[in-house]
């Protein structure tokens, strides 16, 4: 299912059939493949495989891997127990470590063998070509594909715990391993070459949790406007997680722990990171309506009341945001000269993850000829 490896071969081979060969017949056949491929990559969903960060301690291990780190690809939906118990029947007299803290010297240079196992998260690295925002379905591929940066992020509570308030006070400590090749690659697994650690601070943690709900959100739309066939379930869980204050612990908490006066005066220098923050929270709201807007075609008679609550809750958490953080909208103006919603709306103007969504002076200059009406929240 690797289709842009396989296009990448293609057009070696078409060059071949064209310029060198004149097989015109063979090259018809391989256009055509390459088509399929190109619409398999936009239709086709496909399984994210998981990535292991695995360590060798212990001099009974062999030497070429003792008391080395190496990240694993897993195989398609294979969870960490099943992957874990396939590599301890590899080495039935080591002990699995219960920890993931890198271990002592004490255990390095023991006489026994230890395997440590955890989950690690493939960091997405987008290949140059991509120079502007592109749909999800094409950069999925990269999130799990041609990676060799991978993180672990851990917990980690500084100062007075907050009864009131758990996330004022919660760090993380992230550690990031790269591999000495990107993977997949000829084998499925590769050793870690350098391994280095960041601390994440609780207001950085909100900002980048919020990206990851509002990319999250955006890519099940976009799923389900690619392909109307979908199952409206997740959708469903997905929303209401988000508008049912019941559900929602949500935002609140960061309005709670940051966007106070006395954070504010003990923290001046976050003041750009808690615009970003309030920024990424207005920019929920049209991504989250477009979602409803897509449950509310798709629901059954039967859970026709659970989606009114959905809209009800909604329309709160609407009237509440806009009001205090402003309104965003996705191309309104552009829709309006078109005189139809475009299929592919939000897909075609969202930005991969690691960046921004768009601001209101980008969605404005985009939609409308004259300037921006007013500017955006980050200018």
């Amino acid at each position: 299912q690797m289709w842009e490896e396989a296009i990448a071969l293609g057009k070696e081979l078409a060059e071949q059939y064209e310029n060198e060969m004149f097989d015109y017949e063979q090259l018809s056949e391989l256009l055509r493949k390459q088509a399929q491929f190109y619409e398999n990559i936009v239709k086709v969903i496909r399984p994210k495989p998981d990535y292991f960060a695995v360590g060798y301690y212990g001099q009974g291990f062999p030497t070429f891997i003792r008391n080395k780190v190496f990240i694993y690809r897993g195989k398609e939906y294979e969870r960490r127990e099943d992957f874990e118990a396939r590599l301890l029947t590899q080495f039935p007299n080591a002990e699995k470590m219960k920890t993931t803290s890198p271990p002592g010297e004490d255990i390095k240079t023991s006489s026994g063998q230890y395997i440590q196992c955890f989950t690690v998260k493939p960091k997405l690295d987008l290949p140059s070509k991509f120079h502007r925002p592109v749909s999800e379905q094409i950069v999925s591929f990269y999130r799990v594909n041609e990676v060799q940066r991978f993180e672990y992020s851990r917990p980690v509570r500084k100062g007075e715990k907050n009864p009131d308030n758990e996330f004022a006070n919660m760090w993380i400590e992230r550690t990031i391993y790269v591999t000495a090749y990107k993977l997949p690659g000829i084998l499925r697994w590769f050793e870690v070459k350098s391994v280095f650690m960041v601390e994440i601070s609780p207001l950085e943690n909100a900002i980048e949790t919020m990206q990851l709900t509002n990319d999250k959100i955006n890519n099940m739309v976009q799923q389900h406007l690619n392909d109307p066939n979908l199952p409206i379930n997740p959708l469903s869980m997905l929303l209401n997680g988000i508008v049912d204050p019941a559900v929602m612990g949500g935002f609140a908490n960061y309005e709670k722990a940051f966007f106070t006066e006395k954070y504010m005066h003990e923290h001046p220098e976050d003041h750009d990171k808690i615009e970003k923050l309030k920024d990424l929270i207005a920019w929920q709201i049209p991504f989250l309506a477009e979602g409803i807007r897509i449950h509310g075609e798709k629901v059954t008679e039967a859970l026709r009341p659970f989606h009114e609550r959905m809209e009800a809750c909604f329309r709160q958490l609407k009237d509440k945001v806009e009001k205090q953080y402003g309104v965003r909208a996705i191309l309104s103006s552009l829709e309006e000269r078109r005189g139809s919603r475009p299929r592919s709306m939000v897909r075609s103007f969202t930005m991969p993850s690691s960046s921004r969504p768009l601001s209101v002076a980008s969605v404005s200059s985009l939609s409308s000829d004259s300037t921006p009406s007013r500017p955006g929240s980050d200018g």
